[in-house]
């Protein structure tokens, strides 16, 4: 009984790996691919400079979805955004995925390809197809350079403000020692200088009323110079400079909101990315705007 049993466990094994090819491809879609291509709007991004890679596939059959598409492991970039598209003609299908990223340093990146899984229409047999790999130089400075730049400048303005308390200290000590001399020659009425004038005091504007003034200017003007100077004012929302990349300011304390993280990245896309994104990236800014403002009521 025992050796039954195990024969028949042994068939059934055989019979169910026998038909797993044929299970998995039925499960394939009936496509007929004319091209597969991976491409990046740049060859040379900068570092913590966001760009794009773009995956295009152009099917002559009429589907309203891709499936069995597989992306390539992205480790040594940032994801920021991801994009699908699919467009149906009378001639066939083009899906076109639009993956936005950014790099945190410099050197040599290899991307494999992405790869398709699907019955080939012309001759009915499973088959993988392959795009085409990418190889990108990230170029600009290292993180430890930064570093060093940045560690070399503090430095050297420190040094310069002490330099600058010693010669106006020395210049009091030596003023003060003229008066002294020029009172004991001869008495003079003491004046009294009048205090110097409070500067107004500085007014505070909420989070809100950033963001609003931003979505009105980035309303009336559709263009990359409103993008631009809607990135510096919200930078400076946040307490950052016009010098700072999107990365040093997605590290400063409070940005850590999903829909302040949101914001910084949409208007990031809407200053620096292509022409022929901006009017979408322009979109994508004013509804973060949007969304920013519900959160802050």
């Amino acid at each position: 009984m025992v050796r039954r049993a195990a024969g028949a466990v042994a068939l059934m094994a055989a019979f169910a790996a026998a038909f797993a090819p044929v299970v998995r491809a039925q499960s394939l879609a009936r496509l007929t691919v004319q091209s597969f291509t991976r491409a990046a709007d740049t060859t040379s991004p900068k570092i913590d400079l966001p760009f794009h890679l773009i995956l295009t596939l152009r099917v002559r059959e009429r589907v309203d979805q891709i499936a069995n598409l597989d992306l390539p492991m992205l480790a040594q970039l940032e994801l920021l955004g991801d994009e699908r598209e699919t467009t149906t003609t009378p001639s066939g299908t083009l899906y076109r995925e639009t993956i936005t990223v950014v790099a945190h340093t410099a050197g040599t990146i290899a991307i494999a390809p992405a790869t398709l899984q699907a019955i080939d229409a012309r001759d009915g047999k499973p088959k993988q197809w392959y795009t085409n790999g990418l190889n990108l130089r990230i170029a600009g400075p290292g993180p430890q350079v930064l570093r060093t730049a940045g560690f070399i400048v503090r430095q050297v303005a420190i040094a310069l403000l002490w330099l600058l308390l010693w010669l106006v200290g020395i210049g009091c000590v030596v003023l003060a020692l003229v008066l002294i001399f020029r009172r004991s020659r001869r008495s003079a009425p003491v004046v009294v200088a009048p205090p110097p004038p409070r500067a107004p005091l500085p007014v505070t504007r909420s989070p809100r009323e950033w963001a609003q003034d931003a979505l009105t200017v980035l309303r009336a003007e559709r263009s990359r110079q409103a993008a631009v100077a809607v990135r510096s004012a919200i930078w400076r929302m946040v307490g950052a400079s016009d010098g700072e990349t999107l990365g040093d300011v997605l590290s400063r304390p409070g940005t850590n909101a999903p829909t302040t993280r949101a914001l910084l990245v949409a208007l990031e896309r809407s200053a620096f990315t292509y022409d022929a994104d901006l009017d979408a990236a322009i979109d994508d800014a004013c509804g973060a705007l949007e969304r920013f403002i519900e959160s802050a009521s």
